[in-house]
């Protein structure tokens, strides 16, 4: 049963109805168009989310290349943020030691670069192409600069002559 369908049986008891219900009828017909159209309306966004979703997941078979060293970055900058907590706490903080990372992908070697490609979640790949790259990152602690800076360098080691015996 539709909107429409409802409106019509509406209209068919307005016309046998007493003028004071014939008028409450008319405002709850109102109501009911308005209702309607906010429904339509939600339909519609919904529809157009669900369309854009699905055009998300159709570039999603497209692959992104990336070297390892921009990989190495990228998941350095996850440990920093992990790290920007620890750093920032008053007591004390947590932090991570290491992260192992495994990426799969497809390697590209040219003559100046490696890449690795690495295919989206609707890419028809091969597994047995696919190669891996391990990656560790553990947390090194930074020496401030003016820590280093304080110290004096090292005196050099003069070697004494040896006495000859006699």
């Amino acid at each position: 049963m539709t909107l429409e369908d409802l409106i019509k049986q509406l209209q068919a008891i307005m016309k046998r109805a007493e003028p004071p219900t014939r008028d409450a009828l008319t405002k709850f017909e109102q109501q009911l168009r308005e209702y309607g159209d906010e429904r339509e309306r939600e339909i519609e966004a919904k529809d157009k989310e669900i369309a854009e979703l699905k055009g998300q997941l159709a570039g999603s078979g497209q692959v992104t290349r990336a070297s390892p060293s921009d990989i190495a970055k990228s998941f350095r900058a996850v440990m920093d943020e992990f790290h920007a907590e620890a750093r920032e706490a008053e007591d004390v903080g947590v932090a991570i030691k290491s992260l192992d990372l495994e990426v799969k992908g497809l390697v590209e070697v040219d003559e100046r670069t490696t890449t690795i490609v690495l295919p989206g979640a609707g890419a028809a790949v091969d597994p047995t192409a696919l190669s891996t790259f391990r990656v560790s990152f553990a947390a090194v602690p930074a020496v401030p600069a003016e820590v280093v800076a304080a110290e004096p360098p090292p005196e050099p080691k003069i070697p004494r002559a040896r006495r000859k015996r006699s």
